[in-house]
Parts: structure tokens; C-alpha cells; sequence
């Protein structure tokens, strides 16, 4: 099974509520090498304007929201939607309910919107897990008013690549569910949204994780449980090669490959 995106295990297994991608967050959060929040620095990419309609689609658990939520002009009008209706419930919590967001569950390869709805339309770290990804793009592109941009942040190849490598050596990764930046990532973004937009911008971000507890790095593993495949043994063994190496020589480096992707 291509769990990647396969919107049946997506929406009833991995993102039922916010649980597995919190966990990933908080790694992140954690850990991550550059001081710089990535959150708000993709916020500061960005060209939020007072009394703007802004939709998001994928919002996940709304963290990009809650960290910039003093930095949100006073009459934005925001739309945040999510495959999950857990999610969405999360999201909603997330930014203690404020007047200025509505939340719903929905598809992106189907938007209950009329065209030129939006300002901005964001859908961020999700394209990738659309079935028809070109689908997706042309809905986003006629929910956008005249003069509108998307924010489609995405994951670069060599993203968590020590990570994959690690756990390709201890028999932990599903050969059937592809990279999904090989679906959609910084890459090939220029492309599949230059189907439907005439400028694309990709902005990288510079970071790396420092892994210095086994614990942490291995509850992020087992969130992705069905796009990666366990076996008790061997996780098992992973973990205690975690300690041994974090012993020895104080934590070690993961990669990150992401970014911005911006389109208009």
C-alpha cells in the first residue's frame, strides 16, 4: 500500500487526531541546529496583509498559526481545513478558538469554494499526499482572487537522509511507499505548479537535527508507523544503537532539505 498517499490510512490511521505529527514537531523543535524558529522565518517570507482571506489547506495541528499568532494582523480572515476532522478540532484549539479562524474538514482535490475566494491559500508539508497532486493544484489556483499567491512549503531529496539510511539498516522502511519528496518536493515544485501559476519561488532553509536522546527520536519513528514498517527485533536494536552512539559521542547529525515554495 502507497501510504503516502493513500487518504483512507491518512485520515483514519496517521492523522486521526494530531498526536503523530506533534510528536514530529516537537523533535524537531527540540533539537533542530539552527536557532532560527522555522515557523516564524516562513512567516516572515510571507506577505500577510490586514483585512486579507487566507485559507489553509492541510493545516495539521495549526502550529504555524500558534507561533505566529501575535504576529497576525487584526482582521485577517482565515480558513483552515484538514483531510482529519481531528485535526482540523486540534487546529482549532490550537489558536484558542479565535473569532478570526473557521475550520473544516475537506479535500484539496476539492474545494467548497467559488473562484477567487482567497488572498493567499497556503498547503504546506500535504501536496505531497494528494492522490492526484495536479488536481490539487489547479483548485488552489482557481480559489486564488487576481493578484493571490500560494505558500506550498514542501521537503527537498536528502531530507532525514541519515535517518532513512539508518533505518533501511535495520530493516525498518517500506519498500512499497516512495519519498515523498519524489512526489512533491523542492525539486520538482518549479514544475508541477508551474502548471497553473507563472512565477514559482523555492526558498531553502538551512537546518539539521543534533540528536542527543534516544527516546524523543525514536517516538518520531514509530509515528510514522505505516509508511515505515516494524519489526520488534529490530527496533529494538535501533534503539539501543541510538544510545550507544549518542554515549560515544555526545548526539549525532541529521539532515533537513526543506523550505518555501512560493507561487503566483
Amino acid at each position: 500500500m502507497n501510504t503516502v498517499s493513500d487518504q483512507n490510512y491518512l485520515k483514519t490511521q496517521q492523522y486521526r487526531t494530531g498526536d503523530n505529527l506533534d510528536v514530529r514537531i516537537q523533535l524537531h523543535q527540540r533539537f533542530s541546529t539552527n536557532p532560527t524558529i522555522y515557523f516564524e522565518w516562513m512567516f516572515d517570507q510571507l506577505k500577510l496583509q490586514a483585512g486579507m482571506k487566507v485559507m489553509e489547506i492541510g493545516c495539521g495541528t495549526g502550529e504555524f498559526w500558534r507561533t505566529n499568532f501575535q504576529r497576525l494582523p487584526a482582521d485577517l480572515n482565515l480558513t483552515l481545513l484538514d483531510l482529519s476532522t481531528g485535526m482540523a478540532t486540534t487546529a482549532r484549539s490550537a489558536v484558542n478558538q479565535d473569532a478570526r479562524f473557521s475550520f473544516a474538514a475537506a479535500d484539496a482535490q476539492n474545494l467548497p469554494f467559488n473562484i477567487d475566494h482567497f488572498d493567499a491559500v497556503f498547503a504546506n508539508y500535504m501536496l505531497y499526499h494528494v492522490p492526484d497532486i495536479g488536481k490539487a493544484v489547479k483548485e488552489l489556483r482557481r480559489v486564488l482572487a487576481p493578484g493571490g499567491w500560494l505558500c506550498a512549503a514542501t521537503n527537498g531529496t536528502g531530507h532525514l537522509r541519515e535517518l532513512k539510511y539508518l533505518l533501511s539498516q535495520f530493516g525498518l522502511q517500506n519498500p512499497d511507499s516512495p519519498a515523498s519528496f519524489a512526489r512533491y518536493g523542492l525539486e520538482n515544485a518549479p514544475v508541477i505548479l508551474g502548471e497553473c501559476f507563472e512565477h514559482v519561488e523555492v526558498i531553502p532553509f538551512a537546518d539539521s537535527l543534533f540528536i542527543t536522546e534516544t527516546q524523543p527520536l525514536m517516538d518520531y519513528i514509530h509515528s510514522m508507523i505505516g509508511i515505515w514498517d516494524f519489526h520488534s527485533n529490530a527496533d529494538t536494536e535501533l534503539a539501543t544503537w541510538i544510545t550507544a552512539e549518542i554515549a560515544a559521542k555526545g548526539g549525532f547529525t541529521i539532515h533537513k532539505a526543506g523550505g518555501v515554495v512560493l507561487a503566483w
